[in-house]
């Protein structure tokens, strides 16, 4: 018997519709739900919140997140997790800064030169994990302060100004009236849901956050497989380091932090679980949309930024809550 016949059973394919759309709509339903609410309550305190020129803002913001999400939702579906996605936005906005800016590389050169970057820095989490036997928060904990640490080492703790105003055509521009940096989220969501829905990379990796043992049992080469997925994280990792310096304009060494919560609470959020084998992009990129409502909503509401930082605990832990919940229903 083959792989791809031994592996049938892990095809979500075999599971009938009806139960898979019930299913999917109740791992976006608290997303769904809390969108409506958040609109609704910001809407009234600040009719601003409605405007035309702040959902463009709203949309700029969450493009961000939303790369982020959909990278991390690959790697929690796997029964992993990666808090150094804040730190490698930083290094790698400040390596695309130095390059296009110091070394005078063309914008397109000096991408290419960040996403190779974070797929290094993919691989080397990844093979923490499959060769070294590091959980992966530790593995990801260990990334964040050396990517943090090289950030600030690369030019001593300055930002870096000057960028062309080309490269910023990239969170400026608009194409039918949306944001040049949303459009890239969105074909990066698009491409990532066929990913995990439709080839057998997605398949291998819902199973192996289900079960990994069962995984290698039926054939799935499962070190291979999560370094491939470390590496995808990384790269998204650095994609969203990049769209983050076109957005801001110039590097900083700090930049991205706390972008790590926002991402792993939206995956959850969208219905994701942290003990591995549920994750769809869809539920993340509503994740990512929620945690943005949130933080533009309470910044038009004069809420305190150091208040916003409490909201974010409490929707961190919230959404775990909702993760353990879930998991006992099913």
């Amino acid at each position: 018997m083959d792989l791809q016949a031994r592996t049938a059973a892990l095809d979500v394919e075999t599971i009938p519709r009806g139960r898979m759309l019930w299913r999917f709509v109740r791992q976006i339903a608290f997303a769904l739900i809390s969108i409506v609410v958040l609109v609704v309550a910001f809407g009234v305190l600040n009719p601003r919140f409605l405007s035309g020129g702040n959902w463009f803002h709203i949309a700029q913001q969450v493009a961000v997140i939303a790369i982020l999400a959909t990278g991390q939702t690959f790697i929690i579906a796997t029964a992993g997790i990666d808090i150094s996605q804040g730190s490698v936005v930083a290094l790698s906005s400040m390596i695309c800064a130095i390059a296009i800016v110091d070394a005078h590389m063309s914008s397109g050169v000096a991408i290419v030169l960040t996403l190779a970057l974070g797929a290094v820095i993919g691989a080397i989490i990844g093979l923490s994990v499959v060769v070294l036997g590091v959980p992966p928060f530790i593995a990801t904990l260990g990334m964040l302060a050396v990517a943090l640490g090289a950030a600030l080492l690369t030019t001593n703790g300055t930002p870096v100004f000057g960028l062309p105003n080309g490269f910023q055509e990239i969170s400026q521009g608009t194409v039918l009236g949306f944001p040049n940096m949303a459009w890239i989220a969105v074909l990066l969501a698009l491409f990532s849901a066929y990913l995990l829905n439709k080839t057998r990379f997605g398949r291998y990796t819902l199973a192996i956050g289900s079960n990994a043992e069962a995984a290698r049992r039926v054939g799935i080469n499962v070190p291979r497989h999560l370094l491939l997925v470390y590496v995808f994280g990384g790269i998204v990792s650095s994609l969203a380091g990049v769209i983050y310096l076109a957005y801001t304009a110039a590097a900083q060494p700090t930049s991205g932090a706390n972008y790590e919560l926002y991402a792993i609470a939206a995956v959850v959020i969208g219905g994701g679980s942290l003990f591995g084998g549920v994750g769809t992009i869809l539920g993340s990129i509503l994740g990512a949309l929620l945690m943005t409502i949130l933080k533009n909503g309470t910044q038009l509401a004069g809420i305190s930024p150091y208040v916003e930082q409490v909201i974010l605990g409490i929707v961190v832990v919230g959404a775990v809550y909702v993760d353990n919940l879930r998991r006992r229903l099913r």
